[in-house]
């Protein structure tokens, strides 16, 4: 009899032992915390004018006098008169239009690009995917029969958008 008893006591603790594990898992199960992290990245996109030392969206540019190869040719031309620093974390565009009326006959384009006439209605300087850029803008004035040079700084307005 005596074998019983600790036969059945062995099997009591096995028992209590089993009820104690599934008793901790189900335990450690109830206080675990599942954790969902959702967030949402803003469009970023910042226009600088190199050498303004901030974001500036009011360019002048002053073209040089015309030469007698110009006159020729029938423009005078700036390459690189202006350089755009472009940040963008989504695709872009840069657009640029006139401020001013003195801009008649003006022709830009980003370098390589070809050249469109600008206007007070903006035109699509150039564009691109994501990314930090420098652009490089040449600017371009069609000159009139017997006209000398032009004068009068011209102002442009740069503006950048979400493509």
């Amino acid at each position: 009899m005596r074998r019983q008893f600790l036969f059945s006591s062995g099997r009591r603790l096995l028992a209590l032992l089993v009820l104690a594990s599934i008793g901790v898992t189900v335990l450690a199960y109830d206080s675990s915390v599942a954790v969902e992290a959702r967030w949402r990245v803003l469009p970023y996109q910042s226009l600088r004018l190199v050498g303004a030392g901030s974001d500036a969206s009011l360019v002048s540019v002053s073209l040089p006098a015309a030469t007698e190869s110009d006159r020729e040719r029938g423009y005078t031309e700036d390459a690189g008169a202006i350089r755009l620093h472009v940040a963008s974390n989504v695709a872009w565009k840069v657009q640029l239009r006139l401020a001013n009326s003195n801009g008649e006959g003006l022709e830009t384009r980003a370098s390589g690009a070809d050249y469109v006439g600008l206007s007070a209605t903006p035109v699509v300087l150039t564009s691109g995917p994501y990314g930090v850029y420098d652009v490089s803008v040449d600017v371009r004035r069609l000159l009139s029969d017997g006209e000398a040079a032009p004068g009068l700084p011209v102002q442009l307005i740069a503006t950048i958008m979400p493509e």
